[in-house]
């Protein structure tokens, strides 16, 4: 089994330049300005993926001034203005579990690697490696000792439907695809993966619901949804006394009156703010019972699954995906990533309604009432 961890570590990571060229064999790089530079960090001089790009370790005090001091000699030479970054890693620990995503992965033996930053992955051969196993990867100085957290799970395969899978799926739909990185990627997932979510709930009264129960102690009138994936009220029960549950009418904060009178049997509700819910009656403790609905949980990991309802539709993530990376990359411009989006949109939204596929269906009539 040959595992590969992608090189990110350049991402976003303070950098400065070479002010004149250096020969191989030197410890010392002059450099532009070394703000963000620490003791002990590893360094990159060159581009990731570049022939002759290098990692070395900076010596101590932290660094100041037009010159930096290495731990080693160089192994190349490197021209003016070559970019010197402060990564602070200089090795990648491979772990592993034998019982797959379910178990610990724990560092395997020979496991630390140095990074190699003249491709754009960092590999490790584990001759003894099984299809069943899964695998995790940290980075480590090897100077202070002081690693970073871990990556998400890597597997043999990854599922169609996960995270992974789908970023797999728009690299592979893609011409040049470097110059986006896979959180790019995971960040459009999540943004469509929340955008269907609101048209779903549109079309489907009923789609990704969740429960909650908020208690009312003595005569207090408001309590707080705490649940962090809560959206709206779908629908409000509440009981007095924990065995009697009521539904409660939905009511605008404003259309009753001080001193109105109002039944145990009949209660209503309204919402006081984003996740404040008040009640009618309030005059002794009490239990509102909360469907509602909820927002999707941002999808980071690769084995994060989009949720099982989208999963008929996990074509329109990668297409959302290209179109965002189109657009990054000046193939089109706005006015027709507006079109593209809303043309992807109108057919998923086109599929979703009517959701009903099992026979006729009740339709609620509300009858006109008079006098009395």
């Amino acid at each position: 089994m040959i595992i590969q961890q992608k090189n990110t570590l350049t991402d976003n990571s303070q950098k400065t330049y070479l002010s004149f060229p250096e020969v191989s064999g030197t410890n010392v790089i002059r450099w532009s300005n070394p703000a963000g530079f620490n003791s002990s960090w590893a360094v990159q001089i060159g581009e990731t993926g570049l022939d002759q790009t290098e990692i070395s370790l900076l010596d101590t005090p932290t660094p100041s001034g037009t010159a930096g001091t290495l731990t080693g000699n160089t192994l190349y030479a490197h021209p003016a203005m070559t970019p010197v970054y402060a990564i602070k890693y200089d090795k990648l620990v491979f772990e592993v579990s034998t019982t797959g995503t379910g178990g610990v992965a724990a560092p395997h033996t020979d496991g630390t690697v140095s990074i190699t930053p003249d491709s754009q992955f960092t590999q490790f051969d584990d001759t003894n490696g099984s299809l069943s196993y899964a695998y995790k990867t940290y980075y480590k100085n090897s100077v202070s000792g002081s690693t970073s957290s871990e990556s998400d799970w890597i597997v043999g395969t990854v599922p169609m439907y996960a995270v992974g899978g789908i970023v797999q799926r728009v690299r592979d739909k893609m011409w040049h695809s470097d110059f986006i990185t896979d959180d790019n990627i995971k960040d459009w997932i999540s943004e469509w993966n929340e955008h269907l979510n609101n048209l779903a709930i549109q079309a489907n009264e009923d789609y990704n619901l969740g429960s909650v129960n908020v208690a009312f102690s003595g005569t207090a009138e408001y309590g707080t949804i705490t649940n962090d994936d809560f959206k709206q009220i779908r629908r409000c029960w509440i009981t007095p006394n924990g065995n009697d549950w009521y539904q409660a009418t939905k009511m605008d904060i404003n259309t009753f009156a001080s001193g109105e009178t109002f039944s145990n049997t009949r209660p209503y509700f309204f919402m006081y703010g984003d996740n404040v819910i008040g009640r009618r009656p309030n005059d002794s403790g009490g239990t509102a019972g909360i469907l509602y609905y909820k927002i999707n949980t941002k999808l980071v990991n690769d084995y994060d699954f989009i949720p099982l309802p989208a999963r008929g539709y996990s074509k329109s993530f990668v297409d959302y995906a290209l179109i965002q990376a189109q657009f990054k990359d000046s193939k089109i411009g706005l006015q027709e990533k507006v079109t593209m989006e809303k043309a992807l949109e109108d057919g998923y939204r086109e599929q979703i309604s009517p959701r009903n596929k099992t026979g006729p269906t009740y339709i609620a009539i509300t009858d006109i009432t008079e006098g009395e």
